[in-house]
């Protein structure tokens, strides 16, 4: 019990360190945020779910993933783990003691600007093997509209 708490505890600083610009930028990013809504382009949602292996090189990807990660407008909207906030509701998880994280970002192609820059392609070499990770990509709904009869 004690080593899964250990764990947990340096898995969070990890991902801490990782996006932890990401709230300063959107702190600093409102007025970014507020003209891409103006332009009419839609936030893009990320959302990871990831069990760490190797807690130790995650530092190191924070630190080069998160400046990059800031300048697209990353906002952490949620993070939970196993047994710690996220519960299967129906199916099944892949990790018997990972996490999910759901990240807002400016726009789909702020998304990808960071995505496939060469920073953060340096970055995924810096994690590999310390996680296991899948990214999911979700557009920000249109509007609903409703009719009175």
């Amino acid at each position: 019990m004690q080593k899964q708490t250990r764990t947990r505890s340096i898995y969070a600083l990890g991902l801490v360190a990782v996006f932890g610009l990401g709230y300063a930028a959107a702190e600093l990013g409102d007025t970014e945020a507020h003209a891409s809504a103006v332009a009419g382009e839609k936030a893009a949602y990320l959302i990871v779910s990831s069990k760490v292996l190797d807690p130790e090189p995650l530092a190191a990807y924070g630190e080069a993933a998160g400046p990059g990660a800031s300048e697209a407008g990353v906002e952490i909207l949620a993070r939970a783990d196993v047994g710690d906030g996220l519960e299967v509701l129906e199916g099944a998880w892949p990790y018997d003691d990972g996490g999910v994280t759901i990240e807002r970002f400016r726009s789909m192609q702020a998304l990808l600007d960071f995505w496939h820059s060469d920073e953060y392609q340096a970055a995924i070499e810096l994690r590999k093997g310390a996680i296991d990770i899948d990214f999911i990509v979700a557009l920000e709904a249109s509007e609903a509209t409703t009719t009175d009869e």
